[in-house]
């Protein structure tokens, strides 16, 4: 674990990237330090270990506390792991969520709508959270919000003394600051709860919006975060709405490229961290060499798998609208 992963926001405050599917800047967690300490969210199983190696490495294993903003399997997956782990070190993590996702978290097999082959692990002995509640940490107090819509138990974890606000995925995504795309995931989406997420985050006294997606907006950018992220949820609606139409909405090449089209998405350089996948991409693009045709870039197979995932929320809506 280098010191690319783990980067200092403020005196108490530290972003852990945990590499999500062995991509650099794709998934982060937070960890918050005063008298007691806090993690925000945990990763995903694969990469639970990278959160407690970066959080060795400044000292910092186990937190006391562990609050999931929301029951996905990217954000939640990890915590049976740090939670052993800390048993073997005879320590104890609590572990807290929203009231919302208790259920969610004690059968978390729902989660195969992302992998259908993953067996994924339930999560017990949650302690239940309600918005407008108090965590203190000793220094640090933070404020609970409920920013259900993306999830059905989306919750924002708000430090008013740094004027920080953590929301998970609740509000949307934006990676490396160029690629910016809605949260209507499966299998929850419901957009009125997503837009009054996004009101109450436009009239929250922030200058910082920690992103699980990536990173921290600062200043003006976490001031326009709001807008965009609406812009972005209606043009991207609106592109899925067509495809639909078009009886395309299982075709996500058609996807992709509609998307640059009509939402004018730069796709940004994606740094791999795992060997076997740089080699792999490597193979794959020196064949399209020989056969002149373009290379292809990280960031359109993940928009290919971000796209097929909108789509089973786009569908999800739908259904049940």
């Amino acid at each position: 674990m280098d010191s690319k992963n783990v980067s200092k926001i403020d005196e108490n405050t530290f972003l852990i990237d945990f590499e999500l599917f062995g991509i650099r800047r794709a998934g982060a967690v937070y960890f918050l330090k005063a008298d007691k300490s806090c993690l925000i969210d945990s990763g995903t199983t694969k990469e639970a270990r990278k959160i407690v190696k970066a959080l060795d490495s400044i000292g910092a294993f186990p937190p006391d506390i562990i609050i999931l903003t929301h029951s996905h399997f990217d954000h939640a997956q990890g915590t049976p792991i740090l939670c052993r782990e800390a048993e073997k070190r005879n320590k104890k993590i609590t572990v807290m969520a929203s009231e919302k996702a208790i259920s969610n978290l004690k059968d978390q097999s729902w989660n195969r709508v992302f992998d259908e082959k993953h067996k994924f692990e339930n999560i017990l002995n949650v302690e239940p959270l309600k918005e407008g509640q108090t965590i203190d940490l000793g220094g640090i107090e933070l404020k609970i919000f409920d920013f259900s819509g993306h999830c059905a138990d989306d919750i924002a974890i708000y430090n008013e003394k740094e004027k920080t606000v953590f929301v998970g995925d609740s509000v949307g995504y934006r990676i490396e600051k160029v690629l910016n795309f809605p949260p209507f995931m499966p299998p929850f989406w419901n957009p009125d709860s997503f837009k009054s997420a996004v009101n109450k985050l436009k009239h929250l006294d922030c200058n910082r919006i920690c992103l699980a997606h990536f990173g921290c907006l600062k200043d003006d950018e976490a001031r326009n975060f709001p807008d965009d992220t609406i812009k972005s949820y209606e043009t991207w609606w609106n592109v899925f709405t067509e495809a639909d139409k078009s009886g395309k909405l299982d075709d996500v090449k058609y996807l992709k490229e509609a998307l640059i089209r009509e939402a004018g998405l730069v796709l940004p350089d994606l740094e791999l961290t795992k060997t076997s996948m740089i080699m792999m991409l490597k193979i794959i693009n020196l064949f399209k060499k020989i056969f002149g045709k373009k290379p292809i870039k990280v960031a359109e197979v993940q928009l290919e798998t971000i796209a097929g995932w909108l789509t089973k929320g786009y569908r999800t809506y739908n259904a049940g609208a």
